[in-house]
C-alpha cells in the first residue's frame, strides 16, 4: 500500500512538471511574448478582468546574429470608472528570444495616449507613441506605417 502511495506522490510532481514543460515548448516564443504581453496590459487597466485585446498580430525580424524580436501589436480595450468600455487603445510590445543563449525576455510594452494622439494630429504630426513604437516595432508587409497628416 505504502508503495502505491509513493508512488503517487512522486509521480505528480513529475507528471505537472512535464506538463508545463511541454505546454512551454509547444507554444514557443510567440506564445510567450503574447502571454507576457497580456498580463502586462492587464497590470495597466483599471479593470483586468474586462480586458479585450483586439485586432492583435506578431512582427518578427532577426538580427545577424540569430535573435528573433517579436513584436506584438493590436488594440486593447477594457471598462473604464463607468463600466462602459472606452473604444480601445492600440499597444505594442517587444521580446527577445535569443537561440543561442536559449533566453527569451518581453522588455517592453507601450500602450498609446489617446489625447496625446489627438493633439499630434490636429497639427500634422506623429505622436511620440507613433515615432518610437508604432512605426519601428509594428511595420511590416502588411501593416504600412503610419505617416503624419493635417486633418484639420
Amino acid at each position: 500500500m505504502w508503495a502505491w502511495v509513493l508512488g503517487i506522490i512522486v509521480a505528480i510532481p513529475i507528471v505537472l512538471i512535464g506538463g508545463i514543460y511541454v505546454h512551454n515548448k509547444t507554444i514557443g516564443p510567440v506564445g510567450w511574448a503574447r502571454g507576457n504581453t497580456a498580463k502586462s496590459l492587464r497590470e495597466q487597466m483599471k479593470d483586468p478582468d474586462s480586458m479585450v485585446i483586439r485586432s492583435s498580430y506578431v512582427v518578427q525580424k532577426t538580427d545577424d546574429k540569430g535573435n528573433q524580436f517579436i513584436y506584438i501589436c493590436g488594440i486593447v480595450d477594457g471598462k473604464n470608472s463607468f463600466g462602459g468600455y472606452a473604444g480601445g487603445t492600440r499597444f505594442a510590445s517587444k521580446s527577445e528570444y535569443s537561440k543561442s543563449l536559449d533566453t527569451f525576455d518581453t522588455w517592453s510594452v507601450q500602450m498609446d495616449d489617446p489625447e496625446q494622439e489627438r493633439t499630434a494630429k490636429s497639427v500634422g504630426m506623429l505622436s511620440s507613441f507613433d515615432s518610437v513604437y508604432w512605426n519601428d516595432w509594428c511595420v511590416d508587409a502588411n501593416h504600412p506605417a503610419i505617416v503624419a497628416s493635417k486633418s484639420g
